[in-house]
């Protein structure tokens, strides 16, 4: 079952938590509240040894929007995992971006795209030309009927002149130019890095093997997982995922984004790029996940509507601000039983084969 409010499902991951007898900490984010008023917290459960040499990293909820098939992920792991050997700890963060679960925003509650916060902020910023072409079909002022229509007519245009990769450097690479546009990365470590990234030396530093997945949702067919992995070919951690998931799944990035010829985004400071420096002295393994749900125009729809809700000015179209919110839910999280059970399941198929593939790593 997936709970898409924060505070169902913080309670139901907590509950399985303790069922599953996990050592629990939590972290609260101080001097914010939830939608309901609730405390906002990174919650951390941690089942095995605590000393165990190698261990499997699993986080939900970089991105709010995507909260709630990744926390009930978690929860079905917590629930149906078998118990890991002797030298493997399962270690799992939940909510990563508490605010933006609860109030239904892809971003934090200042602007920050959490999964493009994770660079080196003592190195100068260069300043992102597609995102200068891209923010005002991305961002508009004013909501129309015809804005999905005519930002695809504009993105074809930049892609055509200047190819598919710097249109989605633009749309999706991640920027530091516009604090109320998508994507926006800040302009310091947001609380999510700061805890998570304390949470990663308190429970990993000492592994000597740390496999990961981190869930997302969007890209990918309906109902399936997608696997996004940052690795670079070649690398020890590549190879180790494809053992685990097959080589064709962690090896497909291009498939990523349709009419894009295989194309990918310049990406800036994803977590999951980020791990391997933050644990220099062990071997790091996994991908990025997403739950299917769209296709990049629909998905991408969702997200300019999460920053028109938080941004713009005037909503022109036929539709209400509470019908647009409802589309943009859908865009990430699908009101379907059958989606909801299919992903579940396929999440649990993946825990499994990270879990057997840490423990004979």
């Amino acid at each position: 079952m997936i709970h898409d409010n924060y505070a169902d499902a913080r309670a139901a991951f907590l509950e399985a938590a303790k069922d599953r007898s996990a050592s629990l900490s939590e972290h609260v984010l101080a001097g914010a509240k939830g939608a309901l008023g609730e405390t906002l917290t990174m919650d951390v459960a941690v089942v095995g040894d605590a000393r165990a040499p190698k261990a499997l990293l699993i986080v939900s909820g970089e991105h709010g929007l995507e909260g709630a098939p990744g926390s009930a992920a978690q929860r079905e792991a917590l629930l149906r995992l078998p118990a890991p050997p002797a030298d493997v700890k399962i270690v799992l963060a939940h909510a990563l971006n508490p605010w933006g679960f609860s109030h239904r925003s892809r971003a934090n509650e200042e602007n920050i795209d959490v999964n493009r916060n994770f660079v080196d902020f003592s190195q100068p910023y260069q300043h992102s030309a597609a995102y200068d072409m891209v923010f005002p079909i991305l961002c508009p002022e004013v909501w129309t009927d015809d804005v999905a229509e005519r930002t695809s007519e504009q993105s074809q245009r930049i892609q055509q002149e200047h190819g598919a990769g710097f249109l989605l450097t633009g749309v999706t690479g991640g920027q530091r130019q516009q604090p109320t546009g998508t994507n926006y990365g800040g302009l310091a470590a947001s609380w999510t890095r700061r805890t998570l990234e304390a949470v990663v030396a308190e429970h990993l530093s000492g592994c000597e093997k740390v496999g990961y997945i981190d869930w997302h949702s969007g890209f990918g067919d309906y109902g399936e997982l997608f696997f996004l992995c940052t690795h670079p070919a070649g690398s020890g951690g590549l190879e180790e995922a494809a053992k685990w998931w097959g080589r064709d799944a962690v090896t497909n990035n291009g498939a990523a984004f349709q009419g894009a010829d295989g194309a990918l985004p310049n990406w800036q400071g994803m977590f999951a790029m980020a791990l391997p420096q933050l644990l220099p002295n062990a071997e790091v393994a996994g991908s990025v996940i997403e739950f299917g749900t769209f296709s990049n125009i629909e998905v991408r729809t969702a997200i300019m509507i999460d920053r028109f809700l938080r941004f713009g000015r005037e909503n022109r179209s036929s539709a209400s601000h509470e019908e647009l919110r409802a589309r943009m839910l859908n865009g990430f999280v699908p009101r379907d039983p059958a989606w909801e059970a299919k992903i579940v399941e396929r999440s649990l198929v993946a825990h499994r084969k990270a879990l057997d593939g840490v423990a004979a790593w």
